[in-house]
């Protein structure tokens, strides 16, 4: 319903407490974001906890990759993702993304 309501948003910062569970957050965005939307920052609390799993990142860029229009999507992850971006495989899946240029992602710590 969110996306219904805001036809013409481009970005959206997510603050992420406790478990967070991406790969919910990850569906909705692909299924019903608006054909603008491009930019999806994660602000990750110190107390934060990806459940995020490798082919669960996998899927959703997949997805992204079949939107219509095709838009690069610029993923930002702020502070300590935990699992997150320290997943070997995760960070292995965006680096591939992003040399396929689908993905213009940002890691702060």
């Amino acid at each position: 319903m969110f996306f219904s309501n805001c036809q013409y948003l481009e970005s959206i910062e997510i603050y992420c407490e406790g478990y967070f569970n991406e790969k919910n957050l990850f569906d909705i965005v692909a299924k019903y974001s608006p054909k603008n939307f491009y930019e999806l920052e994660l602000n990750y609390s110190n107390n934060a906890k990806s459940e995020l799993l490798p082919e669960e990142l996998e899927s959703f860029l997949v997805s992204w990759t079949n939107r219509i229009p095709r838009k690069s999507l610029s993923l930002i992850i702020d502070n300590d993702a935990h699992s997150f971006k320290k997943t070997d495989e995760n960070k292995k899946i965006i680096e591939k993304y992003i040399k396929l240029g689908i993905v213009l992602s940002n890691f702060n710590s």
